[in-house]
């Protein structure tokens, strides 16, 4: 039989932020300096700047971890509260089947209680009167009779509960799968994830290239 697991790879799940060093075309004047006529020196970049290519990759691929972010934690909540329908399912049917097997049990008392009663009229059917004999007979068929709906009862119960039972184990085996695929993608994300910050954190850019990227991608949403 299988197992309910619980989520074992999820990682905390965290917004990417771009972490970029801005770096702008322009130096803007020193707000207490007297105002010049000349224009200003170019600031200095520190460090070689980000392509615009290469800036494009880095913030595309940001994107892409926080779309896949809010994709995970969505799909988190849909596979725990699955583990924890399947648990309770599978209380309520551990419940069921205890209380099933007493009742079996009970029921087999029951048909012995009727077989040695059976068993008694026979041995002693020679040494009864006619009357008597006709007597427990009559009482052996009644008992049998009121305990015929029980047995069928029960039977057909622990049928539907083995067909109930066939249903949990293919849930059972679909949230393992989904728990499977989860984990397999927390950690592609994590791996994505430091791939992007090895390549792109901490890069010095042009502030104008970052605003007409930005303008591309929001063109593309359209």
């Amino acid at each position: 039989m299988n197992t309910l697991r619980t989520i074992v790879a999820v990682a905390a799940l965290a917004t990417c932020g771009l972490a970029l060093a801005q770096t702008s075309t322009t130096a803007k004047p020193d707000a207490k300096a007297p105002a010049k006529t000349s224009r200003p020196a170019e600031a200095k970049p520190k460090g070689k700047l980000l392509t615009r290519d290469e800036l494009r990759a880095c913030m595309m691929k940001n994107q892409a971890l926080e779309d896949e972010n809010v994709a995970l934690k969505a799909k988190e909540k849909e596979v725990v509260a699955e583990r924890d329908a399947l648990k309770a399912f599978k209380a309520e049917q551990d419940q069921a089947e205890k209380d099933l097997n007493a009742r079996g049990n009970q029921l087999k008392a029951d048909i012995e209680a009727i077989k040695a009663f059976g068993a008694e009229i026979e041995a002693g059917a020679a040494k009864m009167e006619k009357a008597e004999l006709k007597a427990k007979q009559e009482d052996y068929t009644a008992r049998a009779n009121a305990l015929q709906p029980r047995i069928d009862a029960f039977n057909k119960e622990r049928n539907e509960r083995v067909e109930k039972y066939k249903g949990f184990n293919d849930r059972l085996d679909a949230q393992t799968k989904a728990l499977d695929d989860f984990n397999e993608r927390v950690e592609t994300m994590n791996e994505d994830r430091a791939a992007w910050r090895k390549s792109c954190a901490d890069k010095s850019y042009d502030e104008a290239d970052e605003i007409a990227i930005k303008k591309e991608m929001a063109a593309g949403k359209k």
